[in-house]
């Protein structure tokens, strides 16, 4: 990856000039590429991300956005404290670390933020994984097979080996592709260790209880818990 950083009097973007040769502030508003009827969808949630198409590629905006009562107050801006400190470029970082080692992520591509007086706003433009969805969504209509379970586990457990300690690993953050690979994605907040810790347990824990929240809100779950033993078999490295 080749880091493009653009600086201008109250702003910041950096960009991967091996994918791309340039990336104007444009690129980061969703009215730009509805212009240019190129968006192609969108996710809802806190993040209200889009998809839209460049060149012969997909991506995905994401604008930065608080959740729970901060975000009644604030819902889109963050204490400057420097532009290493925002959590565009800290997750802009990280995924490109992780991307490099192999792991399955979305390939960071450009990240933005924007001062405004002692705080700011950011964007992150990532590569979209075509072809996929998160397993909220399929759970909703179908059991997943003890095998895409295990691949779960296995998936998890490459990341906590190379010290990713996922800040908010839940369901909706693991997507399935046509192809059958596990990714993980939605990894603002989260950070790179060196060792193994009791941090990799509580990602374990919040997916769990992810799970069991899901099922008590929704009608039609198809998950039970031998599918989390699953899960933990592939962890584990016993399947």
């Amino acid at each position: 990856m080749k880091i493009i950083k653009n600086t201008e009097p109250h702003s910041c973007i950096w960009f991967d000039g091996d994918l791309w040769s340039e990336c104007p502030s444009q690129f980061f508003d969703p009215s730009y590429w509805r212009q240019q009827r190129a968006v192609v969808g969108q996710a809802q949630g806190r993040g209200q991300a889009v998809f839209f198409q460049h060149a012969e590629s997909q991506y995905v905006l994401r604008h930065y956005r608080r959740g729970g009562m901060v975000g009644n107050i604030s819902h889109d801006r963050y204490l400057y404290l420097g532009a290493a400190q925002s959590r565009c470029w800290q997750e802009f970082h990280l995924l490109s670390e992780i991307v490099k080692r192999g792991l399955p992520a979305p390939v960071p591509v450009a990240a933005r933020l924007v001062r405004d007086g002692l705080f700011y706003r950011a964007d992150l433009i990532t590569q979209r994984i075509r072809h996929a969805q998160d397993l909220s969504e399929l759970l909703v209509t179908q059991r997943l097979s003890v095998e895409i379970w295990q691949q779960v586990g296995f998936v998890i457990r490459q990341f906590h080996k190379a010290g990713v300690d996922h800040s908010d690993l839940n369901i909706h953050n693991i997507m399935l592709d046509r192809e059958g690979k596990i990714w993980i994605i939605d990894l603002d907040k989260s950070r790179l260790r060196k060792k193994t810790g009791h941090w990799a347990k509580a990602n374990l824990e919040r997916l769990y209880r992810s799970l069991e929240k899901e099922q008590q809100r929704m009608a039609h779950w198809y998950w039970l818990k031998s599918d989390w033993q699953a899960l933990l078999q592939g962890y584990l490295g016993e399947h």
